[in-house]
Formats: C-alpha cells, structure tokens, sequence
C-alpha cells in the first residue's frame, strides 16, 4: 500500500548544538523531541544525514523535560547537518505540536515499526522496519511480527512529506532479515568479490534465533520494488559450504544449513565496509552487559573474528552520576559519514527497567555519540 505522512505533519525549526561529532552531547530536547533510542543513519551528502529513531517521548515544541511529555511514538526521524563544530538537527513525526502525535512509519492495527538499517539506491530510500506487537508487560512487554521493507522516493523532501510504501520481507517466525544492510560497499563496491556479479545485490544480515548469530541474506537490486514474500523467488541465502541458495518465498524461517556468519550478533547493528583498512566492521552491543563489542574480517561473507570489547559504558558503573541498578546500554551503531580516516563514531543508548527514571533522568535515553580510534587487526 502507499500512504503519505503528511497529514497533520509540519515541519520542524532547526536547533544548533555547539557540539562536535567528536564529543557526545549531539541530540539536543528541542522542537518537541524529548528523547529515543535507535538511531541507525544515512548520509543525504553535503554534511546532511537522515537519522531514523524508534521510541520517542515528544511534547510541545518549548517542553525540555519528559514530564512535559504528551506522548510516547515508536519512531521519529531527524535531520543533521553539521558545518565545522556546529551541527544542526531538525525533528520530525506526524502530528507535530498537535493533541495526536504519531509515528512517521504507521504499521497496520495495533502494532508498530522500529526502524532499522537503510541505504539510498537509484534514487529511492529504502528503510527496514522490525513489526512489533504488545505482549507481556514491563520493560520488554514486545514480541516480534515480522520485518518490512519501506521506500521513499521523495526522501529529499521533509519527513512529513514523504510518500511511504512498504512490502513485508516476512511474517513471524524466527529470522530479523533486517539487522544490518550493505550496498554497494567493498572491494570496488562489490560487497561479494567472489561473485563477479556481487555488486548487483542488496546484502541482509539477518538475525536468527532468540540468542541471535547472524547469517545472510541477498536479493538483486532490480528486485527492490518487488521482494515482497511470499511472492517473489529472487531471495538467496549463503549456506555452510559458501554458495547461495534460493530461500524459499514462503519459507518463515531459513534452512538448516544456513551459515552463521556472524556469532554472537544483535538485532540491533551496523556492518560497514572501511577502505583504509580493507576491512569490514561489525559492532553491536552485548546483550545486556556493560560493554559494546566489534568483530572485523576482510570478507563479508566468512572470517569474521572473534568479539572484541569496543567500549565500556560509563553509566552501567557505579562510579558514573547516571548509574542505577536498573540502567541498561544498547542499539549499538556506526555512523561512517561522520568519521574522519582512522577514526570510528558509534551512538548507543542507555535506558532503564524502571519508569522513572528515565522520565525524571535527561541524560538518560538519547543517542550517545563516542569518536575512538577505528579497530583493526
């Protein structure tokens, strides 16, 4: 189906922040965006990026605090654009400044659309969006109902604006074919060298299973606008041996000889291709620990190294002025359009079991940014 998020939706006035993409204080409560996690990214060129939040508190556009908060959205978009050591961000979700504020990505029913990882090709932006659904209550009161594949092909305009269309890449099951997506990175752009026809294909890690390692996905480029499944058989997964094999368009789940590509891996993650190192990077958080983690290999689909400890979270210690028992850190990500050679800029973000702290702690529950040297072997 195609749907606009234009009704109700207004743009929002940008806010300057006197941070560097080097420092952490990036985000600023301002337009009514009060706060969210997520924050996987795309660079729009011209020191513009594209940011795409999931669980967001907003409020009137002059509220500072999350008690001034009129309502809690799966997700939200923002805009930066960065000149120097300034950075500006504008925040945008459908019904902005009014009594109903909404998600800019609207899931059918009751369930709602966590954004996961993009990228821009032909013209078109493409978003994968995890279905969720209420189950349980708590904290992790959520179950998964699937994955869906959006596109914008007016992404150049306000989010407000965008007209959405969405195809779902599955239903249930146990496989996430959405963690982390490559295009057109690699070895001269080839995310496959193997395959001289690498380059001609969208590349989907894929989560599997409820303590996930990560195996892969790829579908041809020309198939972008119809991979909907069930219905089209241009799926392929890497098996153990290496080779690609048809993943069956109405299979919910994926066959046994599936390779783990990458173990442990995340829902939530980014792999990003480095030329300066000929490297690929994995980094993701570590469950619930205190640490982030990165894996490296110089080839996508096999190699990959061990985990690696990334970066410590200051507010899981006791020491930090943010600790609480109930503090937890994750949605590691990388943002390479922010990076300069031989550095790495990851965001994470900390969140609690416990309701109010998070409404009554601001430095909790907004993307963190961290500028550390690139790993490498």
């Amino acid at each position: 189906p195609m749907s606009s998020c234009g009704g109700g939706s207004q743009s929002a006035e940008s806010t300057t922040t006197t941070s560097s993409p080097g420092q952490q204080q990036m985000f600023p409560y301002a337009q009514g965006w009060l706060g969210a996690d997520g924050a996987y990214s795309v660079s729009l060129g011209n020191s513009k990026s594209l940011w795409f939040f999931d669980d967001t508190f907003v409020g009137p556009s002059s509220a500072t605090s999350r008690t001034q908060s009129t309502g809690f959205i799966h997700n939200s978009v923002g805009i930066s654009n960065c000149t120097g050591t300034n950075c500006t961000f504008q925040y945008f979700w459908s019904g902005m400044n009014t009594a109903s504020p909404g998600p800019i990505f609207v899931a059918p029913g009751s369930d709602w659309y966590w954004a996961m990882d993009n990228f821009i090709y032909n013209g078109t932006l493409y978003i994968a969006l995890m279905q969720m659904h209420a189950s349980g209550s708590g904290a992790f009161g959520f179950a998964y109902s699937g994955s869906v594949l959006a596109s914008v092909n007016n992404y150049t305009a306000p989010p407000s604006q965008w007209n959405i269309t969405y195809q779902q890449l599955n239903t249930g099951g146990s496989v996430v074919p959405c963690v982390s997506i490559v295009v057109g990175q690699g070895p001269g752009g080839n995310p496959n060298p193997a395959d001289p026809n690498g380059a001609n294909y969208a590349y989907f890690f894929a989560g599997v299973g409820s303590q996930p390692y990560l195996a892969l996905l790829r579908i041809p480029l020309t198939d972008l606008n119809h991979l909907a499944r069930p219905g089209n058989s241009d799926w392929q997964y890497l098996n153990t041996s290496g080779s690609w094999e048809t993943w069956q368009d109405t299979a919910t789940t994926l066959p046994s000889d599936n390779a783990q590509v990458i173990n442990p891996g995340a829902t939530e993650m980014t792999v990003r291709w480095h030329s300066s190192t000929n490297q690929w990077l994995a980094v993701y958080p570590g469950g619930l620990t205190h640490q982030a983690y990165y894996a490296l290999s110089s080839s996508l689909t096999a190699g990959w190294g061990a985990s690696e400890p990334l970066y410590t979270y200051p507010e899981m210690q006791p020491s930090n002025a943010n600790y609480t028992p109930n503090v937890f850190c994750y949605a590691v990500k990388e943002h390479p359009e922010w990076e300069t050679t031989g550095r790495l800029v990851f965001t994470y973000v900390c969140n609690s079991t416990v309701e109010s702290d998070v409404t009554n702690n601001m430095n909790l529950y907004h993307p963190i940014v961290v500028t550390q040297n690139l790993p490498q072997n």
